[in-house]
């Protein structure tokens, strides 16, 4: 059941990050384009996390795959940090 609690607290974020994505790409600029990626990958995990509880019922698989999608998107997220940067 705590599994459905969690779900039912993402929901709302999820519609609100989705809505914050849709303004940030029409007012897009050098100065947003940080902030738009962090929520970007932000809206991605959140969404890959309800589906991996929805759909992965062993904990531990599901707790290793999320500590490996955390991983990758870091290394994801410094890759684009940096050619925005430069």
């Amino acid at each position: 059941m705590k599994a459905h609690k969690e779900t039912l607290g993402h929901w709302p974020l999820q519609r609100i990050s989705a809505a914050f994505l849709i303004v940030m790409i029409f007012i897009a600029n050098a100065s947003t384009l940080i902030l738009l990626n962090i929520l970007l990958f932000w809206h991605i995990h959140v969404g890959i996390e309800e589906i991996l509880t929805d759909h992965v019922h062993h904990e531990v698989t599901r707790n290793l795959i999320l500590i490996l999608l955390r991983i990758f998107f870091l290394i994801i997220i410094k890759y684009a940090f940096v050619f925005f940067v430069s």
